[in-house]
């Protein structure tokens, strides 16, 4: 009498996969170019689309995430089955399982195979665990340090080389707003580490910077924005780093919560969490985009989302009904893409989007703030 092959359950079929992460994604991105792995990381070329230059995507072999992959040159990512329909070119749940049972060799196990198979599993998902939890307190001890960044700088900007930069560099004046953005604040001396990505050079001190504190969407403090500032013939500008804005937490899904206009008939505005309904936000990529809005419409919501794939992926309250995204003029095809995502992903949190784009010369925002000025 033949005995029926067990039926696998999709999350079990993920397991039996995460228990051989390492050979599942060299099988469905292949090495190609100048692969590597970097703490836990591998990058290669994505394998579902015609990917040049290594770098934006990788898959995560180690840790929770292990199987996940992202490209960050679209704003794509996935699981470890998401990978197999990657490869594939499919996103057929039916397909990728079908591929992925031949793939593991379940048409055909025997018992032996079963049981090494699930002593792998039992082992993977332990390390899982373990890896979860380690990952969860250096998520913790990060919040915690930007939170303490944040709070060691000084509150009060006016007077400050952040004051400085913004109006002088880049045409926003705080005086014109009225009041400072509480978010931000002045380190007069923050820790940098900076690595050149052409000659390797590493470099670390302490910079001027203006620090920005990251909200979710409770409101609870989960990372900080540094931008390092420096001064050339008394000019303040963005330091000269490879990497003059970092951020220090994880950002996915917070923003810096740049304004929150004004409240019903001029009165003061609730916070973000706990906004009306029917609430608009425009949300921008960085802060001297935000700052440029507040200037030409000191009414509105306006978040900083910190990053163009960060845009669509921002956590809102369910009583935002409406955004505004507010891009960057680039013809680049993967800032489309992110871009398009982007508005896709807020059009099925069941939101009405808006586009503004620069059309009046210039890449951003704070171009056009620039070119009003410059007429005036």
């Amino acid at each position: 009498m033949t005995t029926a092959p067990p039926k696998y359950s999709i999350q079990e079929i993920k397991d039996m996969l995460l228990a051989q992460v390492g050979q599942v994604a060299y099988r469905y991105a292949p090495p190609a170019g100048r692969h590597f792995e970097d703490k836990g990381k591998y990058f290669t070329l994505n394998p579902g689309r015609p990917d040049k230059t290594v770098g934006s995507f990788y898959v995560q072999l180690t840790g929770p995430k292990a199987g996940n992959w992202t490209d960050h040159a679209t704003g794509e990512f996935g699981d470890i089955l998401d990978l197999i329909g990657l490869s594939i070119g499919t996103k057929d749940a039916g397909v990728i399982l079908r591929e992925a049972r031949t793939y593991l060799g379940l048409r055909d196990e025997t018992d032996q195979d079963r049981a090494r198979r699930a002593a792998a599993v039992a082992r993977a998902k332990a390390d899982r665990e373990r890896a979860a939890a380690i990952d969860a307190e250096k998520r913790a001890k990060r919040a915690d340090q930007a939170l303490a960044i944040w709070l060691d700088a000084q509150p009060k900007i006016k007077g400050t080389p952040v004051e400085f930069y913004l109006r002088d560099t880049r045409g926003i004046d705080l005086a014109r707003i009225g009041r400072q953005p509480r978010a931000l604040r002045f380190s007069p001396d923050c820790y940098f580490s900076d690595t050149d990505p052409d000659t390797g050079e590493h470099t670390s001190g302490k910079l001027p910077a203006m620090v920005a504190l990251v909200n979710d969407v409770t409101g609870k403090p989960v990372a900080v924005h540094r931008t390092y500032l420096a001064q050339t013939r008394g000019q303040w500008h963005k330091a000269r780093l490879s990497c003059p804005k970092k951020v220090l937490g994880d950002y996915a899904g917070a923003a810096i919560n740049i304004w929150s206009g004004t409240g019903p008939r001029g009165g003061k505005p609730s916070s973000l969490p706990a906004c009306p309904p029917d609430t608009r936000v425009f949300i921008t990529e960085g802060i001297e985009d935000a700052l440029s809005a507040v200037t030409l419409i000191p009414h509105a919501r306006i978040i900083a989302a910190i990053s163009l794939s960060n845009i669509g992926g921002v956590q809102l309250p369910d009583n935002v009904s409406k955004v505004t995204l507010i891009a960057d003029l680039d013809e680049n095809d993967q800032a489309q893409a992110q871009l398009q995502r982007a508005i896709g992903l807020h059009v099925a949190a069941g939101r009405k989007v808006h586009l503004w784009q620069n059309q009046h010369g210039g890449k951003d925002l704070n171009d056009l703030l620039a070119h009003i000025q410059g007429e005036n």
